[in-house]
């Protein structure tokens, strides 16, 4: 009964994460720049027995946040690619 009970939970958890795809329409965004944000620890996965991510909306919504927030260094943010340098 006790095992029955836990394989329930991990179902209902399963249920409520997103794959990368699903993720990233959440997000607006990219599956590839999903997948660099989490190879950069910007945004917390779950990995499946297979090897696949998985995401939970909270985190999801944690990392918007995040990218929200502004400090003083956020004024000044470096311009990088094609026209960079062109402005000195």
């Amino acid at each position: 009964m006790e095992a029955d009970t836990t394989e329930n939970a991990a179902t209902g958890i399963a249920a409520r994460l997103l794959n990368v795809g699903q993720a990233a329409d959440y997000l607006g965004v990219s599956a590839a720049s999903l997948r660099k944000w989490s190879n950069d620890g910007l945004v917390a996965t779950y990995r499946t027995p297979g090897g696949q991510r998985r995401y939970a909306r909270d985190d999801l919504d944690r990392f918007i946040d995040s990218m929200r927030e502004t400090g003083p260094a956020d004024h000044a943010v470096p311009r990088l690619g094609r026209g960079a340098m062109s402005s000195r």
